[in-house]
């Protein structure tokens, strides 16, 4: 059963296909420019060459691409592409010392390079593949390989990454950066070391970063400056979570400053449970804006509602019908047809035949066809917390609420665009059992009478005053149903001292919260497309944390160098024309058709 590469090492069966044969199958060395040896599973077409390339290079072992990947490499194949699978520096049959993200331009420029100059190859080259694999796509091309005509990065982190999976909002995704390393690169790493009492001592410190995840001191309050017993890898994630917003290495393989670079045809592809949904989405506004600017190429976007791990369509015990899964499309196709009609367009100079966005309106549970997204014709609609715990249309009285953020007690993640280990799951998990804590606010519209589709951008905007000098505040967007089940559809952080930190650059500067004085926090809950059917209600939920998911504040500003110690705070919560919280949603009049 073909299955999605994630970053969390898990699998998720995406559909049952029966094998399509390849003319032959070569295990090969790609050499890089300092020597470094590559593992690369070429797959050759049946007939005579030469014939146009595509390669995907990650560091989750390529061979399983063969039969578990996100694409069915053998009918890529039958297509007449040359397929290449490459494990990258350092990870699995290759040689050399895996750096995550750093290496990726040089190591994927020779890549490119060496495939393009095979005999078989026509000398144009496309890349494929999710996560770390969509990374080394933008990599490739900015390292300068000429021969990377067309790229089609999925769930892709390339961006930023201060904008979901290391950060969102300034505060530490603390639970994305244990999943990735502990289960995801670690293993191989140990498999690695060449002394048998070294992997020992590496083995035993993967078991005590085992037991802390599963008792949870992992990810307690004060756990990210705490000194763990933990393996390499995993000290190198937290380490980078340390790390100030607008440090350089958080700018290590990601497309923040050089998107103008980005001048070949890229597809798109994204979750909206995805933890780099933020990521995927802003890369494709960005080239957006520059291929109307400058007459580049448009990006093609396609969003469905799938996770990270799983793009069948049905997560968190919600079943968004057959056409959900990327197998099928809706009928248009599953995955990997649609990429042989991108990679038969631009490297085969074939029709370009699909539409350049396609979504998954959920809600209404069918997919839509845009010229771009969100649609053009969208309009902005505010939704204001209001007394009666109502959202209202218009300010409807004022006052407040209270909560206690205790940082020994914190609010458990339930869904959402998450990348955790189990049993937390990513999707549109019911919130029911969260609402229920004293420590979450909840505000909700009447019962729709006519459907709301909201297509595009999702924001909050919350009067805080805290006794503490810092404050996290978690906004999600719910979808209430009628049987009073609600499920969450977007969601996202704020810290109070990072409220003037650049969300995608890292810059601008930190400080302190005044303790008592009202701020206003703008929440990013990043985009959706969503119908509130008649009878549901649109509910918004204030809590001060998420965790595992995101990092425990201590309601305390930290200098640099300091590490002050966890304490309650109180939240006092604003609302009314004075005090104007709102939610803030882009809806069309109709869903298109």
């Amino acid at each position: 059963m073909p299955r999605a590469h994630t970053e969390s090492g898990k699998q998720a069966p995406i559909a049952p296909v029966p094998p399509t044969p390849v003319a032959e199958r070569r295990e090969v060395t790609c050499a890089l420019r300092d020597g470094t040896r590559l593992r690369t599973v070429l797959l050759v077409p049946h007939g005579t060459g030469p014939w146009p390339a595509l390669l995907t290079r990650h560091p989750y072992d390529a061979t399983r691409d063969e039969h578990e990947g996100m694409l069915d490499v053998g009918r890529l194949v039958a297509a007449g592409y040359l397929v290449a699978l490459q494990d990258v520096r350092g990870r699995f049959g290759s040689e050399g010392v895996f750096d995550p993200c750093a290496q990726e331009e040089a190591d994927g420029a020779d890549a490119v390079a060496w495939l393009a100059a095979l005999p078989e190859c026509t000398g144009a080259v496309g890349m494929w593949g999710a996560s770390y694999a969509s990374e080394t796509q933008f990599s490739a091309h900015l390292g300068g390989a000429p021969a990377l005509r067309a790229i089609a990065p999925a769930m892709t982190p390339a961006m930023s990454a201060l904008d979901g999976f290391r950060f969102r909002g300034g505060v530490p995704e603390i639970g994305s950066t244990l999943a990735w390393t502990h289960y995801a690169i670690a293993p191989d790493m140990i498999t690695r070391i060449d002394s048998a009492p070294g992997r020992e001592a590496e083995r035993k410190r993967w078991e005590a970063t085992e037991r802390a995840i599963r008792s949870g001191d992992a990810y307690r309050a004060g756990a990210l400056h705490a000194d763990p017993d933990a393996e390499a890898i995993v000290v190198w994630g937290l380490d980078r979570l340390r790390e100030p917003l607008g440090s350089a290495r958080h700018r290590a393989g990601k497309i923040v400053d050089r998107i103008d670079a980005i001048d070949i045809p890229v597809f798109l592809i994204g979750g909206w449970f995805d933890v780099f949904l933020g990521s995927t989405l802003e890369i494709y506004r960005r080239l957006l804006h520059r291929a109307k600017d400058t007459g580049g190429p448009v990006p093609r976007l396609l969003v469905g509602p799938w996770t990270h791990d799983d793009m069948s369509g049905r997560t968190a015990g919600v079943d968004f019908g057959p056409g959900a899964s990327a197998d099928d499309l809706g009928g248009r196709g599953d995955l990997t047809a649609q990429h042989l009609r991108w990679f038969d367009a631009t490297l085969r100079a074939g029709a370009a035949d699909t539409p350049p966005v396609r979504v998954f309106l959920m809600g209404s549970n069918r997919w839509i066809d845009l010229d771009e997204f969100p649609p053009r014709g969208t309009r902005t609609l505010e939704l204001y917390l209001s007394a009666g715990e109502s959202l209202a249309a218009e300010p409807a009285g004022s006052g407040e609420r209270r909560l206690t953020s205790d940082p020994a007690s914190p609010v458990p993640t339930c869904g959402g665009a998450v990348l955790l280990f189990a049993p937390f799951e990513a999707g549109p998990a019911d919130q029911t059992a969260i609402e229920a804590r004293q420590d979450v606010v909840s505000w909700r519209t009447a019962p729709l009478t006519e459907e709301l589709t909201v297509m595009g951008a999702v924001r909050a905007v919350v009067h805080v005053a805290t006794t503490g000098t810092d404050a996290d505040v978690v906004v999600r967007l719910c979808d209430e149903h009628p049987d009073g089940s609600s499920r969450v559809v977007a969601d996202g952080i704020q810290r109070g001292s990072a409220r003037s930190v650049d969300p995608v650059t890292g810059r601008g500067d930190r400080r302190p919260v005044e303790p008592g004085r009202d701020q206003e926090f703008t929440v990013d809950l990043w985009s959706t497309a969503h119908t509130f059917l008649p009878g549901h209600r649109v509910r918004v939920d204030v809590a001060p944390s998420s965790s595992p998911r995101w990092d425990v504040g201590r309601n305390a500003f930290e200098p640099a160098g300091a590490i002050p110690a966890p304490a309650a705070a109180e939240y006092t919560i604003r609302y009314g024309a004075a005090h104007p919280s709102r939610l803030v949603l882009q809806v069309v009049t109709a869903a298109p058709r």
